[in-house]
């Protein structure tokens, strides 16, 4: 909206005023002063440059990715940021995040869907870790088991040797007998502490 410098002087003071106005056009700037208890000297009203674009505007622009103009204006730049708001384009912020997760962005995509991609996005990579997480935990339990078996494998033929040695010596065979008690245990005691180390 036009912004204009009216001139003129106090109905009962006499005194001059100059008041500003932001109004559609200088008929309603007149009667503003009017109202006000002016008497408007019509020559010397004049319409204001627009003022910029404040700091605060351009910060906003800047989050909503818009590209500003040079010397772009308080109105046009709030315009500017209407009309992204209603396009609902996406913000820089949606726009880099996208991007690192190597989303391909369409050119005329809404913030709206940008933000369901990205959640999709996320949820794939989520499955994706936990997926890796549960194939790492079942690897190690059939290692676990694999190794367990070998441990009761060793404890086996231990056991065996045992009663081997024990046959020998009702076959009078001591010599034999001994070797194989002692090899016997010796296996089943190293396959004990080969469990208890390994799988606690």
């Amino acid at each position: 909206m036009p912004r204009y410098e009216v001139v003129g002087f106090g109905r009962e003071t006499g005194r001059k005023r100059v008041r500003i106005y932001e109004t559609k056009n200088k008929e309603d700037a007149i009667m503003m002063t009017s109202s006000e208890g002016t008497i408007v000297e019509v020559n010397k009203i004049r319409i204001l440059p627009e003022p910029p674009a404040t700091e605060r505007q351009i910060e906003y622009a800047k989050y909503l990715g818009l590209k500003i103009p040079k010397n772009v204006t308080k109105n046009e730049l709030s315009i500017l940021i209407s009309q992204a708001e209603d396009d609902d384009w996406p913000t820089k912020k949606q726009l880099q995040k996208a991007r690192k997760l190597g989303i391909n962005i369409s050119k005329n995509i809404t913030s709206d869907e940008l933000d369901e991609l990205i959640s999709d996005k996320e949820f794939e990579i989520e499955e994706q870790r936990d997926d890796l997480k549960w194939n790492r935990e079942i690897k190690q339990i059939q290692t676990i088991e694999k190794t367990s078996k070998k441990w009761k494998f060793a404890r086996l033929i231990g056991v065996i040797l045992v009663i081997a040695g024990i046959i020998n010596i009702f076959k009078n065979n001591m010599g034999a007998a001994i070797v194989l008690i002692i090899f016997g245990l010796l296996i089943i005691i190293i396959s004990r502490l080969g469990a208890w180390w390994f799988h606690g």
